[in-house]
């Protein structure tokens, strides 16, 4: 009877000292990677406010949730971030894209646009060009909604001057004074994020880049063309310029001289024929890697060291490429011989996308194209079978991402006070990469993402 009790009084005791906390959402049990490090760390507990993560503990005990999920020790990654988009991809593409968003539609429009996204755990993305008539009515939307996406913007493509039509997302600066004017607008506006296009030229190029540094707006670029007389990688990042679009891009900046090229098209149109299609154009930047690897190889790893020296960052669209490989496809154009090729010339390609990440250029996702949540997911597959770790495919995903748009300080990992932007991984892609594609459950900004929604 006496230690019957003792140990009721020493029960009392404890939860005196110790008090339930209450908590929006705890996720218990769950095995947390940890971004910074590849680690994971087992049986960890997060415990969310507000759409926050206000704690991480290894007891559950004396924690309550309005909500609490066992994760059964499944691995609980960040969010995901592409960043590279177009809504032109998934509300019409070039030709059929509406010219001004419908004020009663829009919700309709982030909707559709969500479900590409948020269901396969991508959080967060940004988007590298739309029509300047759909800036306000995007920037609208707002962030840290638990039912969608967070959407990020950079406007217009920006381009200089030429006597081609401009496509629908793309914004032309006619004149240096343009210029500084519609990047000023675009920071009063709310925009954080820029994206120069190849077809940018001086002296537009530099003030863009020069009122973007005073204004301390992030900015992107596709650079590299056949055209030599557009601006290279060597010489953008001269002029400021520190990140980066689709790796597919980099040999159009090591291949330099009229020679050169006239040799390299030749080559192509050996074994390809005329670039008349869209998976040829595709095709075409491959073929580069295997010129760029024949022929330029140190120039190659002399534009990585510069990048690398600078800090640079590349974003990769490799799921994209690949999807132009398949012999299923309707769109295929290609001879068996041609595909096998190109399959081959893939493999180049991945070779140097290893390359650039030992160097230290930071590697980022990047779908830039539809469906991209599911494309985002092969992106994945494909790092971790072509010499990446599963853990640093995640990495590229994550923290990386958010890095580079600046905005580590709110999501890209799973810390305390950063948003509950969480992927709780149906099969643990650490222990074999096919697991990328077996499904997840999502938690946006603290909140489950429904089924019923999507």
């Amino acid at each position: 009877m006496k230690s019957f009790f003792f140990a009721f009084l020493s029960l009392v005791l404890t939860l005196n000292c110790n008090p339930i906390q209450s908590y929006d959402l705890i996720i218990y049990n769950a095995s947390l990677f940890n971004v910074h490090t590849g680690q994971v760390h087992d049986g960890q507990t997060l415990l969310i406010n507000d759409g926050i993560i206000v704690g991480i503990v290894q007891d559950k005990a004396f924690n309550q949730g309005e909500q609490e999920i066992d994760a059964k020790g499944q691995l609980v990654t960040p969010g995901m971030i592409d960043t590279h988009i177009h809504p032109t991809d998934v509300w019409g593409d070039y030709d059929e894209a509406p010219e001004f968003l419908a004020r009663h539609d829009l919700a309709n429009y982030r909707r559709s646009l969500s479900e590409q996204y948020l269901p396969y755990g991508v959080t967060t993305a940004l988007m590298m060009g739309h029509p300047d008539k759909w800036l306000s009515d995007i920037l609208s939307w707002g962030l840290k909604d638990p039912h969608y996406t967070d959407f990020l913007t950079s406007g217009g493509a920006l381009i200089s001057p030429e006597l081609r039509l401009p496509y629908i997302g793309h914004l032309r600066l006619d004149t240096p004074e343009m210029a500084k004017e519609v990047v000023k607008r675009y920071h009063d506006q709310g925009v954080r994020h820029l994206k120069v296009y190849y077809r940018l030229n001086e002296p537009e190029f530099s003030v863009v880049m020069k009122t973007a540094a005073e204004l301390n707006m992030r900015v992107y670029g596709h650079i590299g063309d056949a055209d030599t007389t557009r601006l290279s990688i060597n010489q953008t990042l001269d002029k400021g310029l520190l990140n980066y679009e689709h790796l597919v891009s980099l040999p159009y900046s090591v291949i330099q001289t009229a020679e050169e090229w006239a040799a390299f098209d030749a080559l192509f149109l050996e074994h390809f024929g005329e670039a008349d299609t869209v998976q040829k154009v595709l095709m075409k930047f491959l073929e580069a890697f295997r010129y760029m690897d024949e022929h330029k190889q140190e120039e190659a790893y002399a534009l990585m060291d510069q990048l690398a020296a600078k800090h640079a960052t590349f974003s990769t669209t490799i799921g994209y490429i690949h999807q132009q490989l398949d012999p299923t496809s309707p769109e295929n154009t290609l001879t068996k011989k041609q595909l096998k090729r190109s399959k081959e010339n893939f493999g180049i390609m991945m070779c140097y996308l290893d390359q650039v990440a030992r160097k230290g250029i930071k590697l980022r996702i990047a779908t830039d194209t539809k469906h991209g949540g599911k494309v985002l997911w092969d992106e994945l597959y494909l790092l971790s079978t072509y010499g990446f770790s599963s853990a640093e495919a995640l990495q590229i995903a994550t923290i990386n991402g958010a890095k580079a748009l600046h905005i580590d300080a709110n999501v890209g990992s799973i810390d305390i006070h950063k948003q509950a932007n969480l992927v709780i991984w149906k099969k643990n892609p650490l222990e074999n990469p096919e697991n990328f594609l077996a499904g997840v459950r999502v938690i946006k900004n603290g909140k489950e993402v429904g089924k019923d929604r999507y």
